[in-house]
């Protein structure tokens, strides 16, 4: 279940139909549904629905589910289902962060706090503010909105420093998490390792699966053609997964995935921020 409080990655998907490019060669998950999660009395129920009767319910685009005590998430198949012992890395693709572009929704609020605050009280003040918001007894759709806005402005500040501090400014990639095997790398671990010690781990996490190596090149080519050609959306902060099954190596897949924050853009586009760098150090390891 992928959290999607700002209902970019359904739209994402929703544009994407099955003549599609990435879903012909299966480089993007397949969306199945929509989930609501309805709270009342203190519990949680897991409801399916479709968008077009949330949008009945609430007579308007959605656009802010958790006003209407709405929690929504995306449903998506598991790409892995059916395999034995999986080995597992994912990498963080791109140099881009929310806020960086003057289309962004919170560009200039975010120009007002970096201007006003050090980089250390930056998450420190924004805390402060939603603490702030949650303490209004009674809450407005009004309120709901600017706490979005500071959330995102939260995130563009981590996303900025992760960025900025990692091997992700100098090759376009990090490794959000890697499971195999002989070795296991967190999140945070991941942050912490140097550009060649992520090119180093990924060359011999493809070594074990030549399938895998194939597929990979094959899929990455694809999308590096459609992000060059497409002028809808400015991607920031996705993932290239990459998956074999430990007991059959050829058992193989890669995806595409996470677009909470694929953002849409003007007709002129706008750079792509190390993405196709990215992948092609991924490509550089399958040749």
């Amino acid at each position: 279940m992928l959290k999607n409080n700002n209902l970019n990655e359904l739209n994402f998907y929703k544009s994407i139909n099955q003549h599609h490019l990435l879903r012909r060669h299966n480089i993007i998950p397949k969306f199945i549904r929509f989930v609501v999660v309805v709270e009342a009395e203190k519990k949680s129920k897991k409801t399916y629905l479709k968008q077009s009767f949330i949008s009945s319910i609430l007579n308007k685009k959605i656009c802010n589910l958790k006003y209407f005590k709405f929690e929504a998430s995306i449903e998506m198949k598991n790409f892995l289902s059916g395999y034995s012992t999986i080995n597992i890395i994912d990498l963080k693709l791109g140099t881009s962060w929310i806020g960086e572009s003057k289309n962004d929704s919170i560009y200039n609020l975010r120009k007002i706090f970096t201007k006003t605050f050090q980089n250390e009280d930056l998450i420190q003040e924004l805390n402060n503010i939603f603490f702030k918001i949650e303490c209004i007894p009674e809450k407005s759709e009004f309120n709901h909105e600017m706490f979005y806005k500071f959330k995102s402005l939260r995130k563009s500040i981590k996303q900025c420093m992760i960025v900025n501090n990692s091997c992700q400014y100098e090759i376009g990639i990090r490794i959000q998490g890697l499971i195999s095997e002989n070795i296991t790398i967190s999140r945070q671990r991941g942050k912490e390792l140097t550009s060649n010690e992520t090119m180093k781990l990924l060359s011999e996490f493809l070594k074990l699966s030549p399938n895998l190596i194939r597929l990979t090149k094959e899929k990455i080519e694809l999308l590096k053609h459609w992000l060059k050609k497409q002028k809808s959306y400015r991607f920031i902060a996705t993932s290239i997964v990459l998956a074999f099954d430990r007991l059959n190596v050829e058992r193989c897949d890669i995806r595409w995935l996470d677009f909470t924050h694929a953002l849409k853009q003007g007709k002129n586009g706008e750079k792509d921020f190390l993405m196709n760098e990215g992948m092609q150090f991924i490509v550089v390891f399958c040749s």
